[in-house]
């Protein structure tokens, strides 16, 4: 997250595909740089963002056709017709909640990336499966702690577990609580759980449904955790994939955050 060319934190982000078009999901604190629950400045400088640097995969091929993989840095405009002060922001907020649902989603054509390699977070090729969520279930996070990668630009798995009731909301928020040690910079992380062994799929009434081998579902997305290192709970936050269609189907421009 940018001012101008003036780096000022480091996040993570995916993309997400509804009605075959994309989206660039990721917390509501990192296009602002605000805290969701005081509106105030996250950074020490009070300084806030107007552009978004990502890093995208591309294919290419060598003279023996073998494919390697590519990554070009995108700036990303956070407002329209900017100028010397920021107007209209270019993402979307919860239509009911705002800023409260700390998630936005921002339209993207992928269309104009040569040889683009993205993967959307609920990629039907993934064969992500209905798995059945509750309380214990592993979870993984895949971002960027503290800015560090896995290897090659690819995010880091940050394992945890299910540490709420699924089918309830807290707060009366669509999220839920997950227990891991997570830390900055993986905010607007996409989240999986899993279940491997002999499990049913949500919704089974018999046996004869059961699955072997091991299930992935798409949970949601981490925005940080309760309270800060001093609470100690050591729970995260993640948003519910209902939140995400919402915010998309509702396409509702949030408010800038030089205006708060």
């Amino acid at each position: 997250m940018c001012f101008k060319n003036e780096e000022i934190a480091c996040g993570t982000a995916f993309f997400y595909l509804h009605e075959d078009k994309s989206y660039l999901v990721t917390n509501w604190h990192n296009v602002t740089g605000r805290e969701p629950s005081t509106l105030k400045c996250k950074s020490n400088q009070a300084a806030l963002p107007n552009h978004l640097f990502i890093k995208i995969p591309s294919s290419t091929h060598d003279s023996s056709g073998l494919k390697f993989i590519e990554w070009t840095t995108y700036v990303i405009p956070l407002y329209e017709d900017e100028g010397d002060s920021p107007k209209q922001p270019v993402w979307y907020e919860h239509p009911r909640y705002r800023y409260q649902v700390d998630l936005v989603a921002i339209p993207i054509n992928i269309n104009g990336v040569k040889g683009s390699e993205i993967k959307h977070a609920n990629d039907p090729n993934f064969k992500l499966d209905n798995i059945r969520l509750c309380p214990g279930l592993d979870v993984f996070v895949l971002g960027f702690p503290r800015g560090l990668s896995g290897g090659a630009n690819f995010p880091v798995w940050k394992r945890g577990s299910i540490a709420s009731e699924p089918d309830f909301d807290i707060d009366g928020l669509p999220k839920l609580f997950i227990d891991t040690a997570t830390r900055e910079g993986m905010s607007g992380a996409p989240v999986y759980a899993r279940q491997v062994g002999y499990w049913l799929p949500e919704g089974a009434t018999n046996q004869d449904e059961a699955m072997i081998g091991e299930g992935r579902k798409f949970l949601g997305i981490y925005s940080g955790r309760v309270g800060d290192d001093s609470f100690k709970a050591q729970l995260g936050i993640v948003w519910k994939p209902s939140a995400i269609e919402e915010t998309i189907k509702a396409a509702m421009a949030g408010n800038s955050s030089f205006y708060m």
